[in-house]
C-alpha cells in the first residue's frame, strides 16, 4: 500500500470518527463526543503527514510536527494559512481528549464537557475538512466517502 492509499484511509476513518462524535450528542455522551472529535482530527493531520511523507511520533498530539507545514512552500498558500489555527485546535483537542477519557481518574464526570464537546466537533470538522482539502488539491484524488 503507498502513502497515499493510507493517507485516503486515515481521512476515512477520520470521516467515522466525526460521525461518532456527532451522534454521542443527542445522547449526553459528551465525553465521548470530545473524545471522537479528537480523534478525527488527529487522523486528519496524521493524513497529511503521511501524504507528505512526514514521520510523526507515535502519540495523539501531532501539533509539533504539523506546525512545520506552515513553512512548505509546496503546499497551497491558503492551506499554510490555515496552519497555525489548526495547530491549536491539535493542542487543545489532544489535551480535552486525556481528559475525556481518564478523567475519571480525576473525579471529572461527563457534565464537565458539556459545554466543551460542541466546540471540540466544531473544531475538528474544520480541520478534517481542511486536510482532506489539500489531500484532493495536492494529489488530485476523488475521495470517496465512508
Amino acid at each position: 500500500m503507498n502513502t497515499l492509499d493510507t493517507a485516503l484511509l486515515a481521512l476515512k476513518r477520520s470521516e467515522r470518527w466525526i460521525e461518532s462524535a456527532r451522534r454521542a450528542l443527542p445522547d449526553s455522551r459528551w465525553d465521548d463526543a470530545v473524545y471522537s472529535a479528537q480523534m478525527c482530527s488527529e487522523h486528519a493531520a496524521k493524513a497529511v503527514l503521511i501524504s507528505l511523507g512526514i514521520d510523526f511520533p507515535k502519540q495523539h498530539d501531532v501539533s509539533d510536527v504539523f506546525v512545520t507545514l506552515r513553512e512548505r512552500r509546496d503546499l497551497p498558500s491558503d492551506f499554510r494559512g490555515k496552519v497555525e489555527d489548526m495547530v491549536e485546535k491539535l493542542a487543545s483537542l489532544a489535551a480535552e481528549r486525556a481528559l475525556a477519557g481518564y478523567g475519571f481518574e480525576e473525579g471529572v464526570g461527563v457534565e464537565y464537557f458539556k459545554d466543551i464537546a460542541p466546540g471540540a466537533i466544531e473544531d475538528a470538522e474544520s480541520i478534517l475538512r481542511n486536510c482532506e482539502e489539500l489531500v484532493v488539491k495536492t494529489f488530485g484524488v476523488k475521495k470517496e466517502s465512508g
